[in-house]
């Protein structure tokens, strides 16, 4: 299946998952036809990009996409989050948010042998400080932790370190004196969270020290390589990952690949070695368009180079359709940008 901008859409196209709105109320069943009816409903109720799947796709799916086992866990978490935050019912919602972390990391552990780390989007058109890139870091990073061995606990407390790291930016009465950009966000988020909570160390170390980097040059306290927490460095390499990909992934591997090495040196060496095996940069069943101009469709097998996948060609002047070929092994032949449909 194939994540495709509601802007972009067609009619006719075959949705390949339920979609749901920000609610996880049911917008339109998998396996339905886009409508004219339909579309003008995706756009009125924020909906931003779809999983669609047409000939050209396969059974790929990442682990995050799939509402069954994962959408309303999240938006249980993310409700659950925000009221702990913001003082409604503080108790009940940190029990309910540890409860959907658990759901969220027992399911990840089952497929972490098979699942790969990949990059997805934002989906709903909603701006909020605990928003879709919240939720998918904290996933990501507990995949990732899942992955590298850590254990089923370690991953709970980082996934909840992930989400908490940018409290100072949630919780109103915070809001009003630190923004995003203030180098003392994290000490603010830190000292909230023990004066008000009984949260594990680990997590309040991920949330002091979410803005480290490897070679010492972060903040706040200008940490250095294994002094910072192991939970911090992964969620590191994911939000990064999140960063770049959200900037630059529509625009071709050399674009993407450059942004990626130009943040490599703050990250932990032998996580982001084990990343790059872990993880599709492009994911399978996207389309996308060569730098020879033939339209190919990316596959799952494993590449050597994860920006340059294993492609099967649709459209050619120089390749038969149907032909696989490991870009990796074509100097010359990148992928130059991402398409949504074969015109």
């Amino acid at each position: 299946m194939r994540l495709v901008p509601v802007t972009k859409l067609k009619l006719d196209t075959k949705i390949a998952l339920d979609i749901r709105d920000e609610h996880a109320n049911l917008l339109i069943t998998k396996e339905n036809i886009i409508t004219p009816h339909n579309l003008k409903r995706l756009r009125n109720s924020n909906v931003k990009a779809v999983y669609i799947k047409d000939k050209y796709c396969f059974d790929y799916a990442p682990d995050t996409s799939d509402p069954s086992k994962m959408f309303e866990q999240v938006v249980a978490l993310k409700k659950a989050i925000e009221n702990a935050m913001t003082n409604k019912s503080t108790s009940e919602s940190i029990t309910d948010a540890l409860k959907a972390i658990r759901v969220i990391v027992n399911e990840l552990d089952k497929q972490k042998y098979c699942s790969k780390i990949s990059y997805e989007p934002q989906k709903l058109d909603i701006a909020d400080e605990f928003g879709e890139k919240t939720v998918y870091v904290a996933i990501m990073s507990s995949l990732f932790a899942l992955k590298l061995g850590f254990s089923k606990q370690e991953t709970y407390l980082i996934c909840l370190g992930a989400l908490l790291k940018d409290v100072a930016l949630i919780v109103p009465e915070l809001k009003k004196t630190v923004g995003a950009a203030s180098k003392i966000h994290p000490t603010t988020g830190y000292e909230y969270l023990i004066k008000n909570f009984n949260f594990p160390q680990e997590v309040l170390d991920i949330v002091q020290q979410h803005h480290e980097l490897y070679n010492g040059k972060g903040y706040p306290n200008c940490l250095k390589g294994d002094r910072i927490y192991a939970g911090a460095r992964i969620i590191a390499i994911i939000d990064m990952f999140y960063k770049v990909s959200n900037n630059y992934y529509e625009q071709g591997s050399k674009t993407l690949e450059e942004g990626f090495l130009k943040f490599s040196g703050y990250l932990d060496p032998y996580f982001l070695q084990k990343f790059w095996g872990y993880s599709h940069i492009f994911s399978p069943d996207m389309l996308v368009k060569l730098t020879n101009s033939d339209v190919a469709v990316v596959m799952s097998a494993r590449s050597f180079n994860p920006f340059q996948p294993q492609v099967r060609i649709l459209k050619s002047n120089t390749y038969q359709s149907g032909t696989l070929l490991n870009l990796f092994e074509i100097p010359h032949l990148n992928i130059s940008r991402v398409i949504h449909y074969v015109e």
